[in-house]
């Protein structure tokens, strides 16, 4: 059983991902909405304060649609949340009974990154709101006021945004990126757009890179092979971030086939 959809799955470039963004498509609300996101947000508040976890309101993007096109693009629509919305209505009480469009879909950004002598970089959640102890890929939020240029929003900007930021990764080490499609998390609803980075450095050398941030706490790697990647989806499954998951998955489609895709999707 999965936590996740794959909602579209590909191989796409910056020039193959067609957006469009009004923010008018924002989550329906009411008088009693607003005033469940409004207590529930301070009672989240107090409780990170306790926890000492960061945790603020930001402008993020919300996933309206996303679908695969015949000629190889991939067209996404967009609006408007935040991360209080997001955070807010992606609990059971509120989701259950409730269409996706009902609710926030706020849309992340992640990415299974690999090094140029074959690791793929990964994290073990810590002092993080939600999925606390499991591994992770590299990801965060698409958000409006960081990643948009000044046409329209730009996922590529954004995961080299959070790659950056929580792994000391620059521009420059990147060879080539992709992005493999959309996935939605089922257990904390939302989007997310998984991306494929290659990078022009090997492993050593990331580890010399200074992260901006200190989300992560030890960055962790895995040398990939056909047999080492099954091993470790099949071992950590339940334990690994949906969208990760899904992120890893589709990763291996892409360098090991279809057939490793359809094989460790019925296993699992």
């Amino acid at each position: 059983m999965f936590a996740f959809d794959i909602l579209t799955r590909g191989l796409y470039r910056p020039d193959q991902l067609i957006i469009t963004h009004d923010p008018s498509l924002s989550m329906p609300t009411n008088p009693a909405i607003q005033s469940w996101m409004d207590t529930f947000w301070q009672q989240k508040l107090a409780i990170a304060r306790e926890k000492h976890i960061p945790l603020i309101d930001t402008p993020l993007f919300r996933l309206v649609n996303a679908a695969s096109q015949s000629d190889g693009t991939l067209h996404l629509t967009l609006g408007n949340t935040s991360y209080k919305e997001y955070t807010t209505t992606r609990v059971p009480e509120f989701f259950q009974g409730r269409t996706r469009q009902e609710l926030s879909n706020a849309l992340g950004v992640c990415s299974v990154i690999e090094t140029s002598d074959g690791y793929i970089l990964l994290d073990k959640r810590q002092g993080v709101d939600v999925y606390v102890g499991r591994y992770h890929v590299i990801g965060g939020f698409f958000e409006r006021h960081l990643d948009t240029t000044t046409t329209q929003p730009d996922p590529f900007q954004a995961i080299q945004r959070e790659i950056r930021e929580e792994t000391g990764i620059q521009a420059a080490d990147i060879r080539e990126q992709y992005c493999l499609g959309a996935v939605y998390d089922l257990t904390t609803p939302h989007a997310e757009l998984c991306f494929l980075t290659y990078l022009n450095i090997a492993l050593a050398e990331v580890h010399t890179r200074t992260p901006e941030d200190q989300e992560i706490q030890r960055l962790l790697s895995l040398l990939v092979t056909q047999e080492s990647l099954r091993e470790f989806v099949a071992q950590h499954h339940g334990n690994i971030s949906p969208t990760g998951e899904a992120n890893m998955l589709m990763y291996g489609a892409v360098k090991f086939g279809e057939a490793w895709f359809e094989d460790i999707m019925r296993d699992l």
